[in-house]
């Protein structure tokens, strides 16, 4: 069996093997950017005289990838959407510079490389734009490697992590991927990777739960510490 094709119950197993790897997700899992996104997105739906998002909550309840399903869920006609993507593009970019950091993130990136575990940055987000984003929180340093997209307009980042995967040699059991969507938890699945989702990013968590969500990033630090080193 190739280590692409591992078993999910030996992948998902408590503890079945040492994390050697964490793959993080940026917008909305270490970044807290998620009013930010709100902010823009209701004013690209104001603009066209649809219904805004109330909260955080209701943001929270429609979002999710392809982003193209996602405008079209907010009532965006689909030959907008090039037109309403870029709109949406330039207000968070002016406005991402004020998201902080999640709670805890920077301690729990600091005590995971006292742990000799590497980690890794795989953003949806153009890695130009994401180099920009990292910039103000003095992160990089944390990271053995950042990656994003290179289509502004892509469905998927799976392609990227695949890519970093097969590159770093690294067994999909012994690597776990923490991310904020739907998305995240496809990719990870599809891989054979551990995952753990974030409960306060972008999107809530699904009802079938099939993996850990956690409320604080610090909890990250534990699922660690709790398999064998």
């Amino acid at each position: 069996m190739s280590a692409g094709r591992v078993r999910l119950d030996l992948v998902h197993e408590n503890g079945s093997t040492t994390i050697d790897a964490v793959c993080w997700d940026w917008n909305g899992t270490l970044l807290d950017d998620v009013e930010v996104a709100l902010a823009a997105m209701n004013t690209v739906l104001r603009q066209r005289g649809l219904a805004e998002m109330s909260d955080q909550e209701a943001y929270r309840a429609v979002f999710g990838f392809p982003i193209r399903a996602f405008y079209a869920r907010l009532g965006v006609d689909a030959a907008d959407f090039l037109t309403a993507a870029d709109e949406y593009l330039a207000l968070f970019a002016a406005g991402v510079g004020a998201a902080s950091l999640q709670p805890q993130a920077r301690a729990t990136l600091a005590a995971i490389d006292e742990l000799g575990v590497e980690q890794v940055l795989i953003s949806a987000t153009p890695e130009v734009t994401l180099e920009r984003q990292l910039a103000p929180h003095s992160v990089h340093g944390h990271f053995a490697h950042v990656h994003g997209i290179t289509d502004v307009y892509a469905a998927s980042k799976e392609h990227v992590v695949t890519a970093w995967l097969e590159d770093s040699g690294h067994d999909p059991r012994r690597v776990l991927m923490v991310g904020d969507t739907n998305h995240d938890e496809e990719i990870a699945e599809a891989l054979h990777v551990r995952f753990l989702r974030f409960g306060s990013g972008h999107q809530d968590p699904p009802l079938h739960r099939r993996h850990p969500v956690i409320d604080r990033l610090d909890e990250v630090v534990d699922r660690i510490n709790h398999s064998p080193r």
